[in-house]
């Protein structure tokens, strides 16, 4: 048997397991508030700095760009008459009085005009050279690594008037940018770069980096970054967290005024859940001292209950063996220990004494006496019982009268029933005879049936060949008639012919004629042509009384056409009605096919009832008899039970 945790290990288990629930819960949402309240307050403190340093950069690129204006303004950087080397000493004094790495001006075409000899000779294939070509405004160039140092080159455009005739390019060192990136600190391994429109990174407190010109893209792009740094490159301002490398960091970015660049700002989580943990990991020691401080004051509660209950839960025990003479030991404990074992002791008692009168009054039951009465000493829900057993006794007289009376009347049932299955073996035996002789009546049936199926089968196949026949018939008729037509073409083709040459003819015997006469003027010289002449005027002669006979001759022959044409067609209409009789004969023959098949089937299907209630009738026989072997049975019982309810005592009444 499995044993039973105690109420003491009850209580100290659901303490545990609510203190256990709760400090889990409690830890937990502090961990997370924790999470959620550092992550927003970083990524509101990391988006303010990034636009607070991309002020400071975009600040000191302005002052830059501000000296480069001022400086453009000189008059004598303007003047025609001032000669190169006084315009050089002018950019020699500022670049004193200003670090520049070096100074100079260029014409439109990017050549150098003067300035440093620092100076590239050129410009032409310079990122913000084509800047300025097309916006004529000051241009803030990307850094680059010239000569060993870093640095950023200035673009302004000199003009004469209202046109441009010169561009000033000053190249400042780089640390103005490191200086302002090297003073953003976020974390132990914060970043924080500059990238241009392409997303490259253009500036970087690391150089290494920055010589490496990296593409943000290709560094952490991903399905799920690429928007966040799509909006990097479109010069928007947020934060947000994104993984990097497989870490998770959190990201802040802003545009750089005056610029096409974007200041990113970055820092791996893990810099800043130290003291998340930390937070976690001594809540975590506080909740499982106090679940140890709980238990141990469920502990001493519990032993104290389960000890005054014991007393109870003994005696059930032993109760519940059957045990219901021994004393029950009453706990004076004054509270509900005490009313529960004083409640037990009572309830044993009427217990037991209720099982005395229960157990005087089922011997008598069980002797066959059923005329005692149940004693009247229960209370309480216990009196439903004694209700209970005087209804049982009372019932148990009522139906021992009944089945008296009713074995008397199965006594007499069943010697009827005998004489009702004796009446109706026999006349399952007739119905079953019956069954025989109709049975050879529907084989009869069924083999002139399938005499008319054959013979139907056989004009099927009749119909079928005549029909094949008219069909062969009526396509060779159709192919007659397509001939004639094509013979009575062939022959109209032959009168036109026939025309066209009786035209030929005239035309030839007119110019006979007209030959003749020309050879009668021509006198001498024209009579061997008038011979000629008069030659083709008999052949004329001759082939128009060929002509005219052929053409009697196909008139004859148009008329036979015709005629066989008449007859030809009468023929394809006699062909069609004997198709279509044979249609009609073949459609009577399959119809006829249906009608034997439907009726083979109802045949087959009557064929199967009658086995069916063949079967039905032999088991209505075998039932009969077994009928009335039961019923003689039953006779031989119904005087069995008549003795033992006579041996009954019953009340009088």
């Amino acid at each position: 048997m499995e044993k039973k945790r105690t109420i003491k290990q009850q209580i100290i288990f659901c303490v545990m397991s609510v203190s256990l629930l709760l400090g889990v819960l409690l830890t937990a949402a502090m961990i997370i508030s924790n999470l959620l309240t550092t992550r927003t307050l970083l990524l509101d403190n990391m988006q303010m700095l990034a636009k607070v340093s991309s002020q400071n950069i975009s600040s000191n690129l302005h002052l830059l760009t501000d000296r480069m204006a001022n400086l453009m303004l000189e008059e004598v950087l303007t003047d025609d008459t001032v000669d190169e080397s006084g315009k050089q000493e002018v950019l020699d004094e500022r670049e004193s009085r200003i670090e520049f790495v070096w100074l100079a001006a260029y014409d439109m075409e990017g050549q150098k005009l003067y300035g440093d000899e620092e100076a590239p000779a050129s410009i032409k294939g310079r990122e913000y050279y084509a800047k300025i070509a097309s916006t004529n405004n000051i241009v803030i160039g990307e850094p680059v690594y010239e000569d060993g140092i870093w640095q950023i080159a200035v673009a302004a455009a000199m003009k004469k008037g209202e046109e441009n005739y010169a561009y000033l390019i000053g190249s400042y060192k780089y640390d103005l940018l490191g200086d302002v990136l090297g003073n953003i600190n976020i974390g132990a391994n914060g970043e924080a770069y500059i990238i241009n429109a392409e997303g490259d990174i253009i500036a970087d407190r690391d150089g290494e980096n920055m010589s490496e010109r990296n593409n943000i893209y290709d560094l952490y792009g991903s399905k799920k970054n690429n928007q966040l740094l799509d909006a990097m490159t479109d010069f928007q301002t947020g934060a947000a967290g994104m993984r990097m490398h497989g870490i998770y960091h959190y990201a802040a970015y802003s545009p750089v005024a005056g610029t096409n660049w974007t200041l990113i700002v970055d820092a791996p989580n893990s810099d800043f859940m130290g003291t998340v943990l930390f937070t976690g990991i001594v809540s975590l020691v506080l909740g499982i001292i106090l679940i140890m401080g709980a238990v141990v004051y469920s502990g001493r509660v519990s032993s104290r209950i389960s000890d005054s209950l014991s007393l109870a839960t003994d005696r059930l025990a032993s109760l519940a063996e059957g045990n219901l003479k021994d004393e029950v030991a009453i706990a004076r404990t004054g509270d509900e220990a005490q009313i529960l074992t004083e409640a037990l002791a009572k309830t044993i008692d009427n217990v037991d004494a209720y099982i005395e009168d229960l157990g005087r009054s089922l011997g008598s039951l069980s002797e066959g006496d059923y005329s005692k009465e149940v004693p009247d000493g229960f209370r309480g829900d216990f009196q439903a019982i004694r209700e209970a057993l005087c209804g049982i006794t009372d019932s148990l007289n009522e139906t021992m009268r009944r089945i008296h009376a009713s074995s008397k009347a199965v006594s007499r049932n069943s010697s009827e029933v005998s004489d009702y299955a004796e009446r109706l073996y026999g006349g399952a035996a007739d119905q079953e005879k019956a069954l025989e002789r109709l049975d050879g009546s529907i084989r009869l049936i069924t083999d002139g049936i399938g005499r008319i199926d054959e013979s139907a089968s056989r004009v099927k196949q009749f119909a079928a060949g005549a029909e094949e026949k008219a069909d062969v018939g009526k396509k060779q008729m159709d192919t007659m008639l397509d001939a004639m037509n094509d013979i009575y073409a062939d022959m109209q083709e032959i009168i036109n012919i026939s025309h066209m040459i009786e035209e030929i003819s005239d035309q030839t015997g007119l110019l006979s004629l007209n030959a003749s006469i020309e050879a009668a003027r021509a006198g001498d010289a024209g009579r061997g042509f008038g011979i000629v002449a008069q030659q083709i005027g008999v052949l004329a002669e001759q082939t128009a009384s060929a002509l005219q006979r052929t053409v009697e001759i196909i008139g004859q022959t148009s008329l036979s056409i015709n005629k066989g044409m008449k007859a030809a067609e009468t023929t394809a209409g006699s062909f069609m009605e004997i198709h279509e009789v044979t249609k009609e004969f073949t459609d009577i023959s399959r119809g006829i096919g249906k009608i034997v098949k439907e009726q083979q089937e109802a045949v087959a299907q009557v064929s199967e009832e009658i086995e069916r209630v063949q079967e039905v009738a032999s088991a209505n026989q075998e039932l009969s008899r077994m009928t009335e072997e039961t019923a003689a049975k039953s006779l031989k019982e119904a005087g069995e039970l008549e003795e033992l309810v006579e041996a009954v005592k019953l009340r009088v009444g």
